[in-house]
């Protein structure tokens, strides 16, 4: 009977512990590190001036005047709050969000399968070539698809791409892809019919540009598909110059594009900012729809505490320590995340905390994008420099270990120079990509 007492009192002082924890995890303050991440995920990053891209990225399915893109947004943005409002308010998703603003415009066909490999899209593969053998195709389509090309180029007079429409999982997207680089085909076409000039200064100005609005974007898909396109036009640089003499004198814009990568290069704090407002809508959500009789779910899962500890790992992205290991090139891993769930959490907010968890692979894999496109600007800036050190009388081999030390990318990416002096080989941190990539050299460099 004693031994019964005994344990009859070691349970109870268990449990009361438990409801102790419990109650602390659910009645404490945020930390110090969640306390600043939800002041820094508050502010107002959009930037105060320049123009913004994303009314005309919203827009470039149809042919719209410049001077009314403005005006046919601010009304689908009006028409795409109400929506969301209504589906924040029912609990339930309504029906397809469609923009019909532009309607009285004439929508551009889309390309077909067949016309878009013609484009120089995202191809890692010589689109020089590609363009070589389907000349008259590809002049065939830039005229067809005039409109498209003309959205595109404008896309250079903009200063940022800022998607000011209510932060939602459900919000739709512009069509970022829609253009499939027809800028970077039509400067291709320009090269292979001898108009060099033309051709690398279209590059290096639609460059210059993809950096200044990946510098200033707050959604991860627009940072990721500039980031992309900002490669494929890279690429294709690269392969113009390779073909030209290696003292010929390249535009004065090329100096601009491949400059100094800094830290807008691969900032996502912003974008960080989209998300977290996302997935507090998403919470606010789940909160409010949820049943009164699922006492479960408020036992397993807190609101407060979800956001507190998900503001700790966006406003993480946005310090100090993850935009120096951005610039220096080191690939992130699930490790390099704080881990602000402690035992209070666990027992207060335990489904709270594995969502928490979840999506850190993810972001370690954007951050990892970032840094793969700053190691191109870097490497096309290698290959710039290496040509202005022609004939100095070191070998290439000698020459590029001497290049500035902006230039210089981590020991695991496995830079070389193929065995015949022609090409650089880069791996890469991102997923998607295997192996390494050859750079193509100009003769004799």
């Amino acid at each position: 009977m004693r031994m019964l007492k005994g344990l009859a009192w070691l349970v109870g002082i268990v449990l009361i512990v438990l409801v102790l924890a419990f109650a602390w995890g659910r009645l404490r303050g945020p930390s110090e590190l969640q306390s600043k991440a939800l002041v820094l995920l508050d502010q107002d990053m959009k930037p105060t001036r320049g123009r913004n891209a994303f009314p005309a990225i919203w827009l470039s399915d149809y042919d719209v005047p410049v001077d009314q893109i403005n005006l046919l947004y601010a009304q689908d943005r009006q028409r795409v709050h109400t929506w969301v409002t209504k589906l924040e308010s029912e609990g339930s998703v309504p029906s397809d969000f469609i923009a019909p603003s532009a309607d009285k415009y004439q929508k551009l066909p889309p390309l077909t399968a067949e016309e878009k490999e013609l484009t120089c899209g995202n191809r890692e593969e010589n689109c020089l070539s590609n363009v070589r053998a389907h000349r008259d195709e590809v002049r065939a389509l830039l005229t067809r698809q005039s409109v498209r090309l003309r959205h595109d180029e404008e896309l250079g007079n903009y200063d940022f791409d800022w998607n000011d429409l209510p932060p939602n999982s459900f919000t739709p997207y512009p069509p970022y892809g829609s253009t499939h680089n027809m800028w970077l085909t039509s400067a291709a076409l320009d090269f292979v019919e001898g108009k060099s000039t033309s051709a690398l200064q279209q590059a290096c100005t639609n460059i210059a540009n993809l950096r200044r609005l990946h510098g200033h974007e707050n959604t991860l898909v627009g940072t990721m598909v500039n980031a992309v396109r900002m490669e494929a036009v890279a690429n294709v640089f690269v392969h113009m110059v390779s073909e030209l003499p290696v003292d010929q004198q390249l535009p004065d814009t090329c100096a601009e594009a491949f400059a100094t990568v800094g830290l807008d290069d691969v900032n996502l704090c912003a974008s960080m900012q989209w998300e977290f407002r996302v997935v507090v809508g998403e919470i606010d959500l789940a909160d409010r729809t949820k049943k009164p009789t699922r006492w479960l779910n408020n036992l397993i899962f807190s609101k407060i505490g979800t956001q507190r500890q998900k503001a700790a790992q966006f406003g993480w992205i946005c310090s100090d320590r993850a935009h120096r290991q951005l610039l220096d090139d080191h690939r992130f891993a699930v490790t390099d995340f704080p881990s602000e769930a402690d035992v209070f959490d666990w027992l207060s907010n335990a489904s709270g905390s594995v969502l928490v968890f979840i999506p850190q692979p993810v972001y370690a894999d954007y951050l990892n994008r970032q840094e793969d496109a700053a190691a191109t600007l870097r490497l096309v800036a290698t290959i710039l420099w290496l040509r202005q050190t022609y004939g100095s009388g070191k070998t290439l081999a000698e020459r590029l270990p001497q290049r500035p030390v902006w230039m210089r990318i981590t020991d695991d990416r496995g830079l070389q120079l193929s065995s015949d002096g022609r090409s650089l080989h880069m791996g890469y941190h991102g997923p998607g990509k295997t192996g390494i990539i050859d750079w193509p050299l100009p003769a004799g460099l």
